[in-house]
């Protein structure tokens, strides 16, 4: 852990973190020249170190520390360096404090990663069973192709390589921890960009998503979604629907699988999720001639054939409800508004039950009115 610094001690010796550490994903196409600058280099701060250097996010010792960790975009072959313009004999030991989470096989030598960085791009394929394609277009052009492939521990090269992509999930999802590799249950799901150019294919990773089989009495399996991730790079441009789109039907095709669940979802996950199955409901006329109020047997009939919880497809009815609710229908609002507050009182029931009856009440509709301008952000997102 590194060392944590007293309040007032020499602010000009403490780095955050966060900002020090700089992360280069370098693609060179096949064929090409590795340019120091220019587009075959992406390079982003992680959002979180906390787990690495502390509560704090702080490095102490250093002035002007640069922390740059080296990926070829493909293989993710690493390379570590650090620079600074001056260091205290008392500063923190960064290689020692970052040695346990950094890939086992990362190196130091920057002639020989480059040297990596061109082979990779001729040499390196994805490892698993290619389970699916897309393109994506914008601005009436069609981009290069995207590959899904899935794997597991057991699939050759996939150990290794999740070893070196797991460290951005701690950089880029809160509270995420390191899997156990031992663990024979773990399926990943991974996500590349194709490129084409020469006669030459190449491959850059996109993304990746973890996933954890639990058993569901009395013989089938509830998939959790543990980690998921959309390099930062590749973010806002459509990456993130299309990998949870090819997620959840891979788990509707798959018979031992009654529902898709998911740990701890941020907002932006949450709301990618909440998009995509409003839209997938929507596809299959499930929000047609909807009215309140809804049972508890059509909540679990949906979630039933959809493999979805009951609280997300319950959700997803609210939301399907007040985008077709006209406010001015003082019955229709009172109808959603009991729909609603039914679910949040079950949902926080155990709390509530402490509450006497007006604090209740109020709390309800305090929760509500959040729950109400969520939905609304929602759906203006829709």
């Amino acid at each position: 852990m590194a060392f944590k610094i007293p309040i007032g001690r020499g602010a000009q010796w403490v780095e955050s973190s966060n900002e020090a550490v700089n992360i280069r994903l370098v693609k060179a196409s096949a064929g090409s020249e590795y340019e120091e600058e220019g587009e075959d280099i992406l390079e982003f701060n992680p959002l979180f170190t906390y787990p690495i250097f502390g509560e704090n996010e702080q490095i102490f010792g250093y002035k002007n520390l640069s922390i740059n960790l080296e990926y070829a975009s493909g293989s993710l072959a690493s390379c570590f360096s650090m620079s600074y313009d001056d260091k205290k004999p008392t500063a923190d030991k960064i290689y020692a404090t970052m040695k346990d989470w950094l890939p086992k096989d990362i190196g130091d030598n920057h002639d020989i990663f480059l040297e990596t960085v061109q082979r990779d791009a001729k040499e390196f394929r994805p490892m698993g069973n290619k389970v699916g394609e897309y393109r994506l277009n914008r601005d009436g052009l069609e981009d290069n192709v995207y590959e899904f492939y899935h794997a597991t521990f057991q699939t050759p090269r996939f150990k290794e390589y999740h070893r070196r992509i797991q460290l951005f999930a701690i950089f880029f999802i809160e509270g995420a921890s390191f899997i156990e590799e031992d663990d024979e249950k773990w399926e990943a799901l991974l996500l590349f960009e194709k490129e084409s150019a020469g006669g030459q294919v190449s491959y850059n990773i996109i993304g990746y998503a973890t996933m954890y089989p639990y058993y569901c009495y009395p013989d089938q399996t509830r998939m959790r979604i543990s980690q998921f991730l959309i390099m930062p790079p590749y973010q806002q441009q459509g990456h993130g629907s299309k990998m949870y789109q090819e997620l959840y039907q891979s788990f509707l095709r798959r018979k031992e699988i009654r529902e898709m669940n998911v740990e701890d979802p941020n907002e932006e996950f949450s709301d990618l999720r909440d998009k995509n199955d409003m839209r997938y409901l929507d596809s299959q006329n499930v929000f047609k001639d909807l009215k309140t109020p809804i049972t508890k047997d059509t909540i679990d009939n949906v979630a039933k054939k959809y493999k979805l919880t009951a609280r997300q497809v319950a959700r997803c009815f609210e939301l399907a409800l007040m985008k077709k609710l006209d406010k001015r229908d003082k019955a229709a609002y009172k109808e959603l508004r009991l729909q609603i507050k039914q679910r949040l009182y079950k949902h926080n029931a155990e709390a509530l039950s402490t509450m006497d009856r007006r604090e209740r009440l109020d709390k309800l509709h305090e929760t509500f009115l959040r729950v109400e301008e969520d939905y609304l952000r929602l759906l203006s997102l829709l």
